[in-house]
């Protein structure tokens, strides 16, 4: 759980990174708009993973106990319906 925890956190970091670079391309008197578009749809597509790995984190931790591989497998695939 540990790692999955700092995995989260430095993808927050980077998303907070996207962000501020979104932020500080319209702070100038001519932006780019196209660059802070496209960096806009990169933290966009970003947040949705982050948004995955925390659901699967938190399912993780607080409602499984996979004992076997026949349990993770059934885990597994409800991952991939939740985050279809």
């Amino acid at each position: 759980m540990k790692e999955q925890k700092q995995a989260i956190i430095n993808h927050i970091s980077r998303l907070e990174g996207q962000l501020a670079s979104v932020k500080a391309e319209l702070l100038v008197d001519e932006p780019d708009c196209v660059k802070a578009s496209k960096t806009l749809l990169s933290a966009s597509r970003s947040f949705a993973g982050l948004r995955e790995n925390f659901v699967e984190a938190f399912l993780q931790r607080y409602f499984v106990t996979v004992k076997n591989a026949k349990g993770q497998e059934m885990f597994d695939q409800l991952l991939t319906l939740i985050k279809g």
